[in-house]
């Protein structure tokens, strides 16, 4: 009987999946994950793990073996490490910023999946994918679950070992390449890593084909007009955040749009639109949001979630007006403005 220790508050992941296939025969099931699809900085890395059945294991430390976003850093070592020692088999696979450039990041995570699964010293007869994408590898069959890091103990293994390793290849590369600040933000788009951006320019191991990288980030002088749509936009995240969202990330832009400010309401996530004006003389704020400018920011949403691997969460977008006259501002909140999906290209 495995030993249990006191365990972090999230529930454990299960074996049902595993039970269900080990039933139908197939003895060797593999979880794979990646960590990595969204920074703007470093290799996509995929983890693939092979677990016995954890009820016969008596190893201290099982119940780390859960999402590994959901674990503290010294948790998630020694969680690779606990991993290590129950797995049947452990392999992490990467694809570099510059394969990432070259074939997109989809493709390039699918590339990481198979290296890691090449990599298995026991080959996997059924394979479980995180998301809601399957891997294509050596004619195995395969099953995407949504949110399977949580929910599957196979592939929430595979997460702790992709994110460990790609944590690992972060601090090799600030060192390399300092004043980014890799080791602290692990490539994400922090203030401190944009600004490092604008300062340095982008490093080998930057992705090119990512905003800002793509659109040219350049230190702009600030002027009156950008510095009311800051002011704005720091208003509304406030408001947002009184109304029980949390801000998760602001000015998201590509070529064919942007969105102000990315937030979370549970489990939907709100694209939303700051409008900001000192007087109402050329009309209200929310009137300025033409409908060629909300495709826009549709545009941009879809291309965030694709980035960030979060195609199956339900989405929105919001209208915040924000009358910024003396005094007290007044802000508006517009939610789920109603969008035409944009024709495609």
């Amino acid at each position: 009987m495995a030993r249990r220790s006191a365990s972090p508050a999230t529930a454990a992941p299960t074996q049902t999946r595993e039970r269900s296939l080990w039933a139908q025969g197939f003895r060797r099931v593999a979880g794979v994950d990646e960590a990595g699809r969204g920074p703007l900085a470093g290799p996509v890395v995929a983890g693939a793990v092979v677990l016995p059945d954890l009820e016969r294991a008596d190893i201290e430390g099982l119940e780390l073996i859960r999402d590994s976003k959901t674990l503290t850093p010294a948790q998630r070592e020694r969680a690779a490490a606990v991993v290590r020692e129950v797995a049947l088999g452990v392999a992490v696979g990467e694809a570099s910023a510059e394969e990432i450039d070259a074939m997109g990041i989809l493709p390039a995570t699918r590339l990481a999946m198979r290296r890691a699964l090449d990599g298995l010293a026991v080959p996997p007869d059924y394979l479980l994918v995180d998301g809601t994408g399957v891997v294509d590898w050596r004619g195995r069959p395969c099953q995407a679950v949504v949110k399977g890091d949580r929910l599957c103990a196979a592939i929430a293994a595979a997460s702790i070992a992709a994110k460990t390793r790609r944590d690992a290849l972060m601090r090799e590369m600030d060192a390399r390449y300092p004043g980014y600040g890799l080791a602290q933000h692990k490539g994400y788009a922090s203030p401190a890593h944009l600004a490092a951006i604008a300062r340095q320019g982008p490093s080998p191991v930057h992705r090119r084909t990512f905003s800002p990288m793509r659109a040219g980030l350049l230190p702009a002088a600030p002027n009156p007009r950008s510095q009311l749509g800051a002011r704005g936009e720091e208003i509304a995240a406030a408001h947002l955040a009184r109304a029980g969202l949390r801000v998760a990330a602001h000015n998201f832009r590509t070529r064919r749009g942007e969105v102000d400010i990315v937030a979370e309401d549970g489990e939907t996530l709100v694209f939303v639109e700051v409008r900001t004006r000192r007087t109402v003389s050329y009309g209200s704020p929310e009137e300025s949001v033409t409908a060629r400018k909300r495709q826009r920011i549709v545009l941009a949403a879809q291309q965030y979630l694709q980035e960030h691997g979060l195609e199956s969460r339900p989405w929105r977008v919001d209208v915040v007006a924000v009358l910024a006259r003396r005094g007290a501002p007044e802000v508006r909140h517009y939610p789920n403005v109603e969008i035409r999906e944009p024709e495609a290209y």
